[in-house]
């Protein structure tokens, strides 16, 4: 039981590490500040955002560790202007979120969610997921880290997880 528990877990969590960062992940509503000018996301352009669409590998990791607990897993995200995201994996069918830049223009943060369904069709619950990703220096790819939280269709918390992820720039 406690294994098929971890498998259940590990790949929900999975997949929406990887829609999420990977570059999972994933966005609309918030604003960003030019350094040299004023508070308007516009004011990014070319690489010098995360706006786009980013091809992702994300992999589940140990949080304590950090040592991979599966293999990575492919996934797509699409940060919008406006602070709002949407992507895919292998391990989920969509994800829905937000973002937001941070300090400077290479760094990031974001949260979706996707909901989750038993073999059946049967909703089961939903999945947070919750990274910090900062750009390249070229602007073309990012790394990210972070959480994700697993819940009953009910809303309680029933697995926890962690993971990194990999983007590049789809053009």
């Amino acid at each position: 039981m406690k294994n098929k528990f971890m498998q259940i877990a590990a790949g929900t969590i999975f997949g929406l590490l990887l829609l999420i960062g990977s570059a999972q992940l994933f966005v609309s509503g918030q604003e960003v500040k030019n350094e040299s000018s004023d508070d308007s996301r516009e004011n990014f352009s070319g690489n010098r955002s995360i706006i786009g669409t980013w091809q992702t590998s994300v992999t589940p990791r140990n949080c304590q560790t950090g040592e991979p607990v599966a293999p990575a897993f492919p996934g797509v995200l699409t940060f919008n202007k406006g602070g709002t995201l949407t992507g895919t994996s292998t391990a989920v069918s969509s994800v829905y979120g937000v973002w937001e830049r941070m300090r400077g223009w290479q760094n990031y943060s974001f949260a979706f969610i996707s909901l989750r369904y038993s073999p059946t069709g049967t909703f089961i619950g939903t999945q947070k997921v919750r990274q910090t990703a900062t750009l390249g220096a070229a602007g073309n790819s990012f790394t990210s880290t972070g959480s994700v939280e697993i819940l009953d269709a009910n809303g309680n918390t029933i697995g926890t997880g962690c993971s990194t992820s990999t983007g590049t720039r789809f053009e």
